[in-house]
């Protein structure tokens, strides 16, 4: 074997190592450029330089990384190689970026992107992508973020490599969560954090464990988040030797989503810990420490660290994820209510619901960009290969032809179907599953029109969930989502097919009864009270308390007839049984003035 196929093969490990084992990958740029000490201006020695650059720059010394890209990029402009240029300046981009100088790196990124003849190949594709998707998270731009995390994914299952797949199933996972969109970076972390685990690429089992937590804590399955804390604690050789101090605040979440108090206690106590990924992570440790301190029945300390981190985001000295700052409003309001201040209550919990209303948009966007992008690659990969059908022969033509028409289908079909889930995510409450207001108040109005038209019976139901603030500042929110969960699934059981059942706001709901009279409409409410009322509730490893909830109906045509009516009707009906003791069913009395709600 010659000197210069051994350098190649060298290199090859070295680009297949980059981002599985950058140290390694360093080590070996550092033997191309002692075997190459003899051909300082090969492009072997850049590249020797470049590898060294590129693991400086990611995980050790800035001043070494951005001598190592000076190196890089003197061999080769000096011989011409702008693909090797190209890729000097991308290290320097992430230099600037990991600077904090997020614009200059967007700068000189735009600039390459401007340079015709780069010959890019898959790799270096995935590290342009990359860097570009991270440098626009920062500044705010989450639509090209986004596609450029898309993009990079792509590129990097085109390399077959798994170091390129893991960290862009980690990043595009870790940025859906962002966006709040917790299907996709669900499946996407889960993917990361095995493949990871496998290949022992020990930084992003750590990212990736911390990004899976958080996601089922959002989705109301707090073991699941506990499980894979637990696995963090009991396997530290499987990550970065600090990372279990870096990421204490999200073990804390872990602990606390299952009431486990003291243990979410004891990690919050190490800080708040800076990850230059992710932010300096206050938001999450703020709320958490509000969270901890309502627990103990000390509001007025839960009021003071919540609000001091929400000046803070407010005056631009912290920067808070819109998830962290819902619930820090969360956390404010809880506490205000408990030290008696109804109003200061009432507006941050409006506060944390318009929160609540921007994170579903986020997500039915981030689906959206996720669609157009497997178009665009779809669209990319299809004009590849008619370039390639261009050169064959006619059979061949014919063949490929078929073969390409079936792939467009399957796409169009798939495109079709995530569409169709694009429609449904936007008209259902992402906690419960249930219909929510949108869906409520475009459908509600269809059905009491075809009642009226057939002179058919129809029955609006408002339900509240009894005693639900004071069971939330006992148990926390996390237990409150599993009874909102548990009261979901049973109404969906109980109640029929045709009936629309949808999440009103917070622990309220309705439901449109169509062809149906009031008291058969009284019989089923009460069936529904009698099964959740005897319903055994867990969340964790704790038994809560049995919950109820009171009713009221409105019937067509006597009670209105729009839905606003019904549900003015209704809601005297539910304010009747409130008052009566709550755990309760009433029907609305004829004659009442209807007031619109």
């Amino acid at each position: 074997m010659s000197t210069t196929e051994s350098i190649a093969e060298l290199l090859a490990q070295a680009w297949q190592l980059a981002y599985l084992d950058p140290l390694r990958a360093r080590d070996i740029g550092r033997q191309v450029i002692e075997r190459t000490r003899h051909e300082p201006g090969s492009v072997e020695a850049g590249h020797g330089w470049l590898h060294i650059a590129l693991a400086e720059v990611r995980l050790g010394d800035p001043d070494l990384a951005k001598q190592a890209t000076q190196h890089a990029r003197a061999v080769f402009d000096r011989i011409g190689n702008l693909r090797g240029v190209c890729l000097a300046d991308e290290v320097r981009a992430i230099s600037l970026r990991r600077s904090g100088e997020h614009v200059a790196s967007q700068q000189l990124q735009a600039e390459i992107d401007a340079r015709d003849g780069r010959d890019y190949d898959d790799n270096d594709h995935f590290i342009a992508h990359n860097s570009r998707a991270i440098t626009h998270k920062l500044l705010g731009r989450n639509d090209e973020a986004l596609r450029h995390f898309h993009h990079a994914y792509a590129s990097a299952l085109r390399t077959g490599w798994p170091g390129p797949k893991i960290v862009a199933l980690g990043n595009l996972g870790g940025f859906h969560h962002d966006l709040f969109n917790l299907e996709d970076a669900k499946k996407l972390s889960e993917e990361a954090l095995a493949l990871a685990r496998r290949m022992s690429v020990r930084q992003v089992v750590g990212n990736a464990s911390a990004n899976l937590i958080t996601i089922y804590h959002a989705a109301g399955q707090p073991e699941r988040a506990l499980a894979v804390a637990q696995a963090m604690l009991s396997e530290p050789d499987s990550l970065l030797p600090d990372a279990l101090d870096q990421l204490s605040t999200t073990l804390a979440l872990a602990f606390l989503g299952v009431g486990d108090i003291e243990s979410a206690e004891r990690f919050l106590s190490r800080g708040a810990q800076r990850q230059p990924a992710d932010g300096d992570g206050i938001g999450l440790w703020s709320w958490l420490q509000a969270r901890c301190a309502l627990a103990r029945h000390d509001a007025q300390r839960a009021e003071d660290v919540a609000r001091r981190a929400l000046e803070g985001q407010e005056q631009g000295r912290i920067s808070v994820q819109p998830y962290d700052l819902m619930q820090l409003f969360r956390a404010v309001a809880d506490a205000r209510e408990q030290l008696g201040d109804l109003a200061g209550a009432l507006a941050c919990t409006r506060r944390a619901h318009a929160l609540y209303e921007e994170l579903v948009g986020r997500s039915a966007r981030a689906r959206y960009i996720a669609l157009e992008v497997a178009h665009e690659v779809a669209s990319a990969r299809h004009e590849r290969d008619q370039a390639v059908l261009s050169r064959d022969s006619a059979d061949e033509d014919r063949r490929r032809l078929a073969e390409l028409n079936q792939q467009l289908q399957a796409t169009l079909a798939e495109t079709a179907s995530l569409q169709a889930q694009l429609r449904e995510q936007a008209v259902r409450d992402p906690l419960t599953g249930l219909h929510n207001r949108r869906h409520l108040f475009e459908a509600a109005p269809q059905l009491i029109e075809l009642a009226l038209r057939q002179r058919s019976d129809l029955c609006v139901a408002l339900i509240d969930l009894d005693h639900f603030k004071a069971f939330n500042d006992s148990w926390g929110h996390a237990a409150g989502d599993t009874v909102l969960l548990a009261f979901a699934d049973l109404a969906s059981q109980i109640l029929r097919r045709s009936d629309v059942i949808a999440r009103h706001g917070g622990e309220e709901f309705v439901v449109v009864m169509p062809d149906i009279g009031i008291i058969d409409a009284m019989a089923a409410m009460e069936r529904l009270l009698q099964a959740f009322t005897a319903m055994p509730l867990k969340h964790g490893r704790q038994s809560l308390p049995p919950c109820s909830f009171s009713a009221g109906l409105a019937a067509l045509p006597q009670d209105g007839q729009t839905l606003d009516q019904l549900l003015s009707r209704a809601d005297r009906a539910l304010y009747r049984a409130k008052g009566g003791g709550r755990s309760s069913i009433e029907a609305a009395t004829p004659g009442e003035r209807i007031t619109i709600i």
